[in-house]
């Protein structure tokens, strides 16, 4: 099974500055919070569905879009069906994940497309404090292998017997959480320590100039999508 995050995959995407993407990031999560309406709403998302297909990140971005739209079905038909008290608590989970999905798909954009050697030297060109580039460049290698020891775990499981989706948590929710979310919690926390030691022994809190191979510059590419999506908040503010 495929790992949902790779982090720096070589797609054949464009190529956007890491420091466009963290602007992109920024100002995406502002407008989704700040929506007018759920039509200005559906709009931004796809337009960060563009985004995540120019970029090369098609699956994960078609997948986020796909849960998006479950969700809003969920929220519709609990909102016009379901008139009492588990309606509207229903409805308000299902508005707050709404607006989780663009920014959890923004920020897997910027994880798949991001090599932690272009993060920090394009972090270390506009001078941001280390304290605040040292956990972003970890976070970045962090997510792809959760994903990965969550697949592996997954089909560890499987071949036990016990289902990693919700209906097997359902049926046997103890023994679910013993045979999946244990391992992945233990996991998470082995990865971390693995990941901070790693960036120590690579130099990550090496003072001087670093270097990368691949020049950073801004593109075309990355004026048109930070004017787009600055002109998306601003018409959501106005708005």
């Amino acid at each position: 099974m495929k790992p949902v995050f790779k982090t720096g995959s070589s797609s054949k995407g464009i190529s956007i500055d890491p420091r466009t993407k963290l602007f992109l990031l920024l100002v995406g999560n502002i407008t989704v919070m700040v929506t007018p309406s759920l039509a200005f709403e559906i709009g931004m998302t796809a337009a960060i569905l563009v985004f995540g297909v120019l970029s090369g990140v098609t699956r994960f971005s078609l997948k986020m879009v796909a849960g998006y739209g479950m969700i809003l079905i969920i929220q519709l038909v609990c909102a016009e069906y379901l008139l009492n008290g588990l309606g509207t608590l229903i409805v308000t989970f299902a508005i707050f994940m709404r607006k989780i999905f663009p920014c959890v798909m923004l920020g897997g954009i910027l994880v798949s497309t991001t090599r932690v050697n272009e993060f920090m030297a394009a972090m270390n060109r506009i001078h941001m404090p280390r304290s605040v580039t040292i956990p972003f460049a970890v976070m970045l290698r962090y997510f792809p292998m959760i994903s990965e020891e969550w697949s592996m775990i997954k089909d560890a499981m499987r071949m036990r017997g016990v289902s990693p989706d919700l209906a097997g948590f359902f049926r046997s929710p103890m023994l679910t959480v013993e045979c999946i979310y244990v391992p992945l919690l233990l996991s998470a926390t082995k990865i971390a320590d693995e990941l901070s030691a790693a960036a120590v022994t690579r130099g990550i809190e090496n003072p001087g100039q670093r270097t990368c191979l691949k020049p950073l510059r801004f593109q075309f590419a990355d004026a048109a999508f930070a004017l787009f999506f600055t002109v998306l908040l601003g018409a959501a503010v106005i708005w």
